[in-house]
Protein backbone atom coordinates (compact mmCIF):
# COMPACT_ATOMS: atom_id res chain seq x y z
CA UNK A 1 0.00 0.00 0.00
CA UNK A 2 1.16 3.72 -1.20
CA UNK A 3 0.75 5.58 2.68
CA UNK A 4 0.92 8.71 0.90
CA UNK A 5 -2.00 8.12 -1.15
CA UNK A 6 -4.27 6.13 1.67
CA UNK A 7 -3.55 9.51 4.17
CA UNK A 8 -4.86 11.26 0.37
CA UNK A 9 -7.82 9.17 0.20
CA UNK A 10 -8.82 8.84 4.52
CA UNK A 11 -8.89 12.59 3.90
CA UNK A 12 -11.01 12.82 0.82
CA UNK A 13 -13.70 10.39 1.83
CA UNK A 14 -14.31 12.51 5.19
CA UNK A 15 -15.08 15.29 3.23
CA UNK A 16 -17.38 13.45 0.62
CA UNK A 17 -19.24 12.12 3.63
CA UNK A 18 -18.80 15.10 5.09
CA UNK A 19 -21.28 16.94 2.59
CA UNK A 20 -23.81 14.11 2.77
CA UNK A 21 -24.21 13.81 6.38
CA UNK A 22 -24.50 17.73 7.45
CA UNK A 23 -27.87 18.37 5.73
CA UNK A 24 -29.06 21.96 7.38
CA UNK A 25 -32.73 21.01 7.78
CA UNK A 26 -35.17 18.45 8.29
CA UNK A 27 -37.26 16.87 10.37
CA UNK A 28 -36.64 13.69 13.04
CA UNK A 29 -36.39 11.27 9.73
CA UNK A 30 -33.67 13.61 8.80
CA UNK A 31 -32.16 13.51 11.90
CA UNK A 32 -32.07 9.35 11.81
CA UNK A 33 -30.15 10.20 8.18
CA UNK A 34 -27.63 12.15 10.09
CA UNK A 35 -26.86 9.91 12.37
CA UNK A 36 -26.57 6.54 10.58
CA UNK A 37 -24.66 8.83 7.58
CA UNK A 38 -22.08 9.93 10.28
CA UNK A 39 -21.74 7.35 12.52
CA UNK A 40 -20.55 5.19 9.53
CA UNK A 41 -18.77 8.14 8.14
CA UNK A 42 -16.74 8.16 11.61
CA UNK A 43 -16.32 4.41 11.33
CA UNK A 44 -15.35 3.84 8.11
CA UNK A 45 -12.56 6.94 8.26
CA UNK A 46 -11.11 5.69 11.25
CA UNK A 47 -10.62 2.35 9.82
CA UNK A 48 -8.97 4.01 7.30
CA UNK A 49 -6.65 6.33 9.58
CA UNK A 50 -5.71 3.33 11.14
CA UNK A 51 -4.83 1.58 8.24
CA UNK A 52 -2.52 4.29 6.99
CA UNK A 53 -1.17 4.87 10.65
CA UNK A 54 -0.28 1.41 10.33
CA UNK A 55 1.73 1.08 7.30
CA UNK A 56 3.70 3.72 7.96
CA UNK A 57 4.31 2.82 11.42
CA UNK A 58 5.62 -0.30 10.06
CA UNK A 59 8.17 2.25 7.83
CA UNK A 60 9.26 4.35 10.98
CA UNK A 61 11.87 4.13 13.61
CA UNK A 62 11.02 3.49 17.25
CA UNK A 63 12.01 6.84 18.15
CA UNK A 64 9.86 8.19 15.50
CA UNK A 65 6.80 6.69 15.95
CA UNK A 66 5.47 8.93 19.59
CA UNK A 67 5.10 11.31 17.03
CA UNK A 68 3.51 9.46 14.02
CA UNK A 69 1.19 8.97 16.62
CA UNK A 70 0.32 11.92 17.28
CA UNK A 71 -0.24 13.23 13.95
CA UNK A 72 -2.36 10.35 13.23
CA UNK A 73 -4.21 11.22 16.33
CA UNK A 74 -4.98 14.45 15.39
CA UNK A 75 -6.01 13.92 11.57
CA UNK A 76 -8.89 11.74 13.42
CA UNK A 77 -10.54 14.07 15.64
CA UNK A 78 -10.21 16.45 12.95
CA UNK A 79 -12.17 13.91 10.67
CA UNK A 80 -14.80 13.58 13.76
CA UNK A 81 -15.18 17.29 14.10
CA UNK A 82 -15.63 17.51 10.22
CA UNK A 83 -18.30 14.75 10.07
CA UNK A 84 -20.31 15.78 13.09
CA UNK A 85 -20.38 18.84 11.62
CA UNK A 86 -18.89 20.73 14.21
CA UNK A 87 -17.49 24.48 13.27
CA UNK A 88 -15.32 26.09 15.35
CA UNK A 89 -14.78 29.87 16.13
CA UNK A 90 -11.15 30.10 17.42
CA UNK A 91 -10.66 33.62 19.17
CA UNK A 92 -6.83 34.28 19.51
CA UNK A 93 -3.57 32.66 18.88
CA UNK A 94 -1.18 30.55 20.39
CA UNK A 95 1.82 32.93 20.76
CA UNK A 96 3.85 31.05 22.58
CA UNK A 97 7.73 29.03 21.72
CA UNK A 98 8.56 25.53 23.30
CA UNK A 99 6.91 24.25 26.21
CA UNK A 100 3.28 25.21 27.66
CA UNK A 101 0.64 23.93 29.64
CA UNK A 102 -3.29 24.45 28.48
CA UNK A 103 -6.12 24.17 30.20
CA UNK A 104 -9.44 23.94 29.26
CA UNK A 105 -13.09 23.52 30.52
CA UNK A 106 -14.77 19.99 29.82
CA UNK A 107 -18.31 19.57 28.30
CA UNK A 108 -18.43 17.40 25.65
CA UNK A 109 -16.16 14.55 24.27
CA UNK A 110 -15.93 16.89 21.65
CA UNK A 111 -13.43 18.87 23.56
CA UNK A 112 -10.56 16.69 22.40
CA UNK A 113 -10.91 16.52 19.49
CA UNK A 114 -11.32 20.70 19.37
CA UNK A 115 -8.10 21.18 21.41
CA UNK A 116 -5.79 18.43 19.54
CA UNK A 117 -7.35 20.43 16.64
CA UNK A 118 -6.23 24.06 17.92
CA UNK A 119 -2.97 22.91 19.94
CA UNK A 120 -1.87 19.64 18.50
CA UNK A 121 -0.78 18.77 21.79
CA UNK A 122 -0.15 15.87 24.03
CA UNK A 123 -3.34 15.35 25.55
CA UNK A 124 -3.76 14.35 29.44
CA UNK A 125 -7.00 11.32 28.86
CA UNK A 126 -8.40 9.45 31.38
CA UNK A 127 -6.97 6.03 31.41
CA UNK A 128 -10.10 3.91 30.00
CA UNK A 129 -9.83 5.68 26.50
CA UNK A 130 -6.60 3.33 25.54
CA UNK A 131 -9.33 0.60 25.70
CA UNK A 132 -11.92 2.45 23.14
CA UNK A 133 -11.90 0.83 19.78
CA UNK A 134 -10.13 2.81 16.52
CA UNK A 135 -9.85 6.23 18.84
CA UNK A 136 -8.00 4.27 21.95
CA UNK A 137 -5.21 2.14 19.73
CA UNK A 138 -4.43 5.81 18.18
CA UNK A 139 -4.29 7.35 21.56
CA UNK A 140 -1.83 4.53 22.94
CA UNK A 141 0.56 5.36 20.18
CA UNK A 142 -0.45 8.88 19.67
CA UNK A 143 2.13 10.42 22.88
CA UNK A 144 -1.23 10.73 24.96
CA UNK A 145 -1.01 10.37 28.97
CA UNK A 146 -3.16 8.12 30.47
CA UNK A 147 -4.40 8.68 34.01
CA UNK A 148 -6.23 6.47 36.51
CA UNK A 149 -7.52 9.61 39.17
CA UNK A 150 -8.39 6.46 41.59
CA UNK A 151 -5.35 5.22 41.69
CA UNK A 152 -2.69 7.01 43.34
CA UNK A 153 0.46 5.85 41.33
CA UNK A 154 -0.95 6.47 38.43
CA UNK A 155 -1.76 9.80 39.10
CA UNK A 156 2.48 10.57 40.03
CA UNK A 157 3.22 8.58 36.88
CA UNK A 158 1.35 10.93 35.09
CA UNK A 159 2.53 13.99 36.59
CA UNK A 160 6.06 12.95 35.74
CA UNK A 161 4.68 12.03 32.48
CA UNK A 162 3.74 15.89 31.65
CA UNK A 163 6.79 17.44 33.79
CA UNK A 164 8.58 15.19 31.05
CA UNK A 165 7.16 16.66 27.93
CA UNK A 166 7.16 19.87 29.12
CA UNK A 167 10.58 20.24 29.49
CA UNK A 168 11.22 18.62 26.25
CA UNK A 169 9.41 21.81 24.62
CA UNK A 170 5.86 19.75 24.36
CA UNK A 171 2.46 21.54 24.87
CA UNK A 172 0.43 19.47 26.74
CA UNK A 173 -3.81 19.85 27.11
CA UNK A 174 -5.49 19.22 30.26
CA UNK A 175 -8.93 19.48 31.41
CA UNK A 176 -8.14 20.22 35.19
CA UNK A 177 -11.86 20.13 36.29
CA UNK A 178 -11.38 16.10 36.33
CA UNK A 179 -14.42 15.50 34.36
CA UNK A 180 -16.88 16.86 32.18
CA UNK A 181 -20.41 19.29 33.61
CA UNK A 182 -22.68 20.74 31.90
CA UNK A 183 -23.40 24.01 31.39
CA UNK A 184 -20.79 27.09 31.61
CA UNK A 185 -19.78 26.89 35.10
CA UNK A 186 -16.30 25.91 35.57
CA UNK A 187 -15.89 23.40 38.45
CA UNK A 188 -12.74 24.17 40.77
CA UNK A 189 -9.18 22.73 39.18
CA UNK A 190 -7.45 19.68 40.59
CA UNK A 191 -3.69 21.31 41.25
CA UNK A 192 -1.83 18.49 40.48
CA UNK A 193 -0.98 19.12 36.80
CA UNK A 194 0.11 22.88 37.85
CA UNK A 195 2.57 21.21 40.19
CA UNK A 196 3.80 19.17 37.71
CA UNK A 197 5.14 22.02 35.77
CA UNK A 198 5.99 24.55 38.28
CA UNK A 199 9.24 26.11 37.91
CA UNK A 200 9.78 25.22 34.63
CA UNK A 201 8.98 28.54 33.55
CA UNK A 202 6.25 27.69 30.56
CA UNK A 203 3.22 29.72 30.27
CA UNK A 204 -0.01 27.98 31.15
CA UNK A 205 -2.45 28.89 28.29
CA UNK A 206 -5.95 29.46 29.85
CA UNK A 207 -9.08 28.58 27.56
CA UNK A 208 -12.47 29.03 27.34
CA UNK A 209 -14.88 26.53 25.35
CA UNK A 210 -18.66 27.14 24.67
CA UNK A 211 -21.28 25.02 22.28
CA UNK A 212 -24.29 25.95 20.54
CA UNK A 213 -26.83 24.19 21.09
CA UNK A 214 -25.15 22.91 24.34
CA UNK A 215 -23.75 19.30 24.74
CA UNK A 216 -24.47 17.97 28.03
CA UNK A 217 -22.24 14.95 28.44
CA UNK A 218 -22.55 13.15 32.28
CA UNK A 219 -24.01 10.01 32.66
CA UNK A 220 -24.83 9.18 29.18
CA UNK A 221 -22.68 6.53 27.24
CA UNK A 222 -19.83 8.07 24.86
CA UNK A 223 -21.96 6.03 21.97
CA UNK A 224 -25.01 7.98 22.90
CA UNK A 225 -23.68 11.32 23.38
CA UNK A 226 -22.21 11.16 19.78
CA UNK A 227 -25.78 10.10 18.64
CA UNK A 228 -26.82 13.01 19.66
CA UNK A 229 -24.52 15.86 18.25
CA UNK A 230 -24.45 13.61 15.13
CA UNK A 231 -28.46 14.09 15.09
CA UNK A 232 -27.94 17.88 14.81
CA UNK A 233 -27.31 19.92 11.40
CA UNK A 234 -24.78 21.46 13.26
CA UNK A 235 -22.61 22.35 16.06
CA UNK A 236 -20.43 25.63 16.55
CA UNK A 237 -17.93 25.64 19.30
CA UNK A 238 -16.68 29.08 20.17
CA UNK A 239 -12.55 28.91 21.71
CA UNK A 240 -11.45 31.83 22.74
CA UNK A 241 -7.59 31.87 24.22
CA UNK A 242 -6.12 33.74 27.12
CA UNK A 243 -3.17 35.72 27.96
CA UNK A 244 -0.95 32.88 29.50
CA UNK A 245 -0.69 32.64 33.18
CA UNK A 246 3.02 32.20 35.30
CA UNK A 247 3.92 28.83 36.35
CA UNK A 248 6.14 29.47 39.20
CA UNK A 249 3.45 30.15 41.93
CA UNK A 250 2.14 27.61 44.02
CA UNK A 251 -0.06 24.75 42.39
CA UNK A 252 -3.32 25.82 44.58
CA UNK A 253 -3.23 29.22 43.70
CA UNK A 254 -2.28 29.04 40.15
CA UNK A 255 -5.64 26.58 39.91
CA UNK A 256 -7.54 28.91 40.87
CA UNK A 257 -6.45 31.89 39.14
CA UNK A 258 -6.87 29.15 36.34
CA UNK A 259 -10.06 28.14 36.97
CA UNK A 260 -11.53 32.32 37.18
CA UNK A 261 -9.64 33.27 33.71
CA UNK A 262 -11.33 29.79 32.30
CA UNK A 263 -14.52 31.12 33.57
CA UNK A 264 -14.31 34.43 32.08
CA UNK A 265 -13.31 33.17 28.68
CA UNK A 266 -15.85 31.00 28.80
CA UNK A 267 -18.50 33.59 29.27
CA UNK A 268 -16.90 35.51 26.34
CA UNK A 269 -17.27 32.23 23.99
CA UNK A 270 -20.80 32.36 24.74
CA UNK A 271 -21.56 36.39 24.25
CA UNK A 272 -20.16 35.55 20.84
CA UNK A 273 -22.24 32.77 19.97
CA UNK A 274 -25.42 34.73 20.96
CA UNK A 275 -24.37 37.42 19.14
CA UNK A 276 -24.16 35.28 16.10
CA UNK A 277 -27.49 33.87 16.39
CA UNK A 278 -28.74 37.58 16.39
Amino acid sequence: MNPGASDAATSRDCHQIQSLASPKSGGPKMSQVRVVLRIGAFVGFSAGILAAYETRRAMTSVSGQEQLGSRYLARLTDGLLRVFGAELLVHGEPTYDGGALVVANHQSALDIGVMLSVFRGVLLSRHDIADWPLLGRLAKHGDTIFVDREDRRSGAAALREIRRRAKEGRTVVAFPEGGTFPGDSVHEFHPGVFAAVRSLGIPIIPVGLAYAPAVPYEKESFAKHLTSIAARPSTRIAVHLGEPLPSDLDARSTAEAARVRVEGLVADARRELAGRDH
